[in-house]
């Protein structure tokens, strides 16, 4: 993990100065001074896809009514947060908290991130459509994650191995998966790791014995999703919590934002906000 951080800062230093070089170091200061952005006229986001789904619904009322630009870049929740501190990004999306070493290193550097919890999200435990098996307890999610269990046949399915799929390290969903479900048990080395929700889908449904966990949002006809512990990912089970793996999803400014930025991370409160997270299988944080 270390070894990574390193590498993602390495790249981020090297993007930062070149901006500056090409744009002018006050002439960038000056924007985001009289406009709270980074690029003039365009809002720049990074980080988790599931949060960036979220963003991506609202970048085209943003284009209607403020001629802004929004730039949605999908990695992770850690590379989002890097490239915040790094000052690659307007706003970073995330499916956790910011971890306490991340906000150290912004503290270092003169930044302040804030959180702003966008909607409640959910993971989903998909598997091949064709599959017998409708659920799983966390016990039986961890068991076959941790290698306990290795044929379909030891939790309810039919005689066949099962193909253990999940995300990177550096991953919101691969961290919350981790707490929520693993806790100190680790994971079986025959998992194969892939580096997007979109990759995990195909590769379900292209692998009849496959088994991973994705973002809610990107559930479709292509994934069967499961019930965990006997409760299915409902708008009301994941605003109340009582799907096992709820969460929030989040966006993080430097500082109190203002301007267009406050207004980008706060839409999800306005009714057009709720309205399009409604449509698009998203809950309201409130």
């Amino acid at each position: 993990m270390q070894r990574t951080i390193s590498f993602i800062k390495r790249i981020l230093i090297s993007a930062a100065l070149f901006s500056m070089l090409t744009s002018g170091a006050v002439d960038a200061r000056n924007k985001a001074i009289t406009s709270g952005l980074i690029s003039d006229n365009k809002i720049i986001i990074d980080g988790a896809p599931s949060a960036g789904l979220i963003a991506n619904l609202f970048a085209f009322d943003f284009l209607k009514t403020d001629g802004i630009i929004v730039r949605v870049n999908e990695s992770d929740s850690e590379r989002g947060i890097y490239g915040l501190i790094y000052k690659n990004s307007d706003i970073a999306t995330t499916t956790r908290l910011i971890h306490d070493q991340e906000l150290a290193e912004a503290k270092s550097r003169g930044l302040n991130p804030v959180e702003h919890i966008v909607a409640r999200g959910a993971i989903v435990i998909a598997v091949n459509p064709d599959n017998s098996v409708t659920g799983l307890t966390i016990d039986q999610i961890r068991n076959i994650y941790s290698g306990v269990y290795t044929n379909w046949k030891e939790v309810g399915g039919k005689d066949r191995p099962i193909v253990l799929l999940q995300r990177e390290k550096g991953s919101g969903t691969e961290e919350t998966f981790g707490d929520i479900v693993m806790g100190k048990t680790p994971i079986s080395m025959k998992v194969v790791t892939l580096f997007n929700n979109r990759e995990i889908r195909t590769r379900i449904n292209e692998t009849p014995n496959s088994i991973g966990y994705i973002g809610h949002g990107w559930i479709d006809s292509s994934v069967k999703a499961l019930l965990v512990n006997g409760i299915d990912h409902t708008t009301e089970t994941i605003k109340d919590g009582s799907y096992p793996l709820s969460r929030n999803l989040y966006m993080y400014t430097n500082g109190k934002p203002f301007g267009v930025l406050q207004r980008f991370v706060e839409y999800s409160k306005t009714y057009e906000g709720m309205r399009g997270l409604a449509e698009n299988g998203y809950v309201s944080a409130d």
